[in-house]
């Protein structure tokens, strides 16, 4: 019983510093998602932490930052992940129509929507998986497992087809795989090196290509951006006053759709139901509140229900974002996979209700004032100096210097690709199919 209080309150701690961390990391413009919660979690799992305290924070850190990215959205236009990359279109109207205040409460309503929708629907899709293999001879997940490389191929041409760079994704899946099966036959590599070197490649991409003097000469900026920042209003906070009906009915429905879809692209179906689900709204500002609102939650919700699907029902990584972002809590290496449901779900639960609870008060009622403070006192590069650092350090401890060389080679090509308009979803999908490709020619 003491026991159980001490990881409770380990996991709780937990929960707080991730909330704390990621609420900082997710006002910092530019992150992306997987590049800032791969190396962390695999820090911990390599300090040997509980297991259930891993995933209390990895959840706490999903949720504190996806519901903060949207914030320097709003205020700045300026993205703070890749997440919230859709959502500037209609956040910069509505920052020009000065209801800047107004679109972030929306916004971190709309977050908490999504959560809120994910965790029950999740919850079902893992009971309707339960009951059918209990009452029947079907075994979904070990179906489902015993093809889960072809899945994942043609996971990949999905994810290519609902990119706006189809021919080159689509020609790239095949020879990326050979790539990873080509560095591991050269030397034996964990898959923990492989997600870092995909999540960092655009980065070292972009810093490899300073060593030439006609792209230095491009990016050369003289001078500061000067970005204006809305104070804070200080109105008293009504949860349930924030979003109108129509707002509220399309969040719960759009969070619902992105629950149940959670093997394609996040930011692509941002994009597809938050546009198609506002589509008919005439009023230009009541279809740009339905979008922030609406899309938030689809954000949030992709992330969550993709997450607890793939670790509650099926046992293995089924959406981008538990490949992506979770690539270390599915890692087959780690011990996450065997946690039993109920020990699970209490390290989801207690990592959402502790994120919510911290960062829907301070977005409704410190937005703006926590924006200044990151954008003067912390530079991205510091953030994204330190992730290198844990991510070189990382590989090294697991696959020695050969590996690291490999990696970071692997992760330039990674990083071009990207560029090239080849998505982290497709890439991850790429790697998890290499094992197909692998049977295939025999290696």
């Amino acid at each position: 019983m003491t026991f159980e209080i001490i990881l409770l309150l380990q996991m709780a701690l937990g929960a707080v510093l991730a909330t704390v961390l990621y609420t900082i990391i997710g006002i910092i413009p530019g992150t992306d998602e997987t590049s800032v919660l791969v190396p962390i979690s695999a820090v911990l799992v390599a300090l040997g932490l509980p297991t259930m305290v891993i995933l209390t924070f990895f959840i706490a850190s999903v949720v504190a930052l996806n519901v903060t990215d949207s914030i320097p959205t709003a205020l700045t236009s300026i993205p703070g992940g890749v997440m919230s990359t859709p959502l500037i279109e209609s956040s910069s109207y509505l920052k020009e129509k000065g209801q800047t205040t107004k679109s972030i409460k929306k916004m971190t309503m709309g977050s908490l929507v999504g959560t809120l929708v994910a965790i029950p629907v999740a919850l079902l899709v893992y009971l309707v998986v339960y009951l059918i293999e209990k009452y029947t001879s079907i075994g979904i997940s070990s179906n489902i497992a015993k093809y889960n490389n072809q899945i994942f191929f043609v996971g990949a041409i999905v994810l290519s087809l609902l990119s706006k760079n189809k021919i080159i994704s689509l020609l790239t899946i095949i020879p990326f795989g050979f790539i990873v099966l080509l560095a591991r036959k050269i030397h034996p590599i964990g898959g923990t090196p492989f997600f870092l070197s995909i999540t960092i490649g655009p980065l070292l991409f972009n810093i490899f290509m300073l060593l030439f003097k006609p792209t230095r000469k491009k990016l050369e900026v003289v001078g500061n951006k000067d970005i204006r920042i809305e104070k804070d209003s200080k109105e008293k906070i009504g949860l349930f006053n924030i979003l109108g009906r129509k707002e509220f009915k399309v969040s719960i429905i759009s969070s619902i759709i992105a629950s149940l879809t959670i093997f394609l692209s996040p930011v692509g179906m941002t994009l597809l139901i938050g546009d198609t689900t506002t589509s008919k709204i005439e009023d230009d500002t009541e279809r740009a509140y339905t979008k922030v609102s609406s899309m938030n939650a689809i954000a949030n919700a992709a992330y969550l229900a993709g997450i607890m699907i793939s670790l509650l029902a099926l046992k293995f990584p089924i959406s981008p974002a538990a490949m992506g972002p979770g690539a270390v809590i599915f890692d087959p290496e780690n011990s996450f996979l065997d946690l039993s449901f109920g020990n699970s779900l209490v390290a989801i639960l207690v990592g959402v209700v502790i994120a919510l609870s911290i960062t829907v008060y301070l977005s409704l009622k410190y937005s703006s004032k926590m924006t200044e403070l990151v954008f003067k006192y912390i530079p991205q590069e510091a953030v994204l100096a330190l992730l290198i650092g844990l991510v070189v350090l990382l590989v090294f401890l697991d696959s020695g210097i050969l590996g690291l060389i490999i990696i970071l080679i692997v992760s330039l090509i990674s990083g071009f690709l990207n560029k090239k308009g080849v998505s982290y979803g497709v890439q991850f999908m790429a790697f998890y199919a290499a094992p197909l490709l692998g049977q295939i020619i025999g290696w």
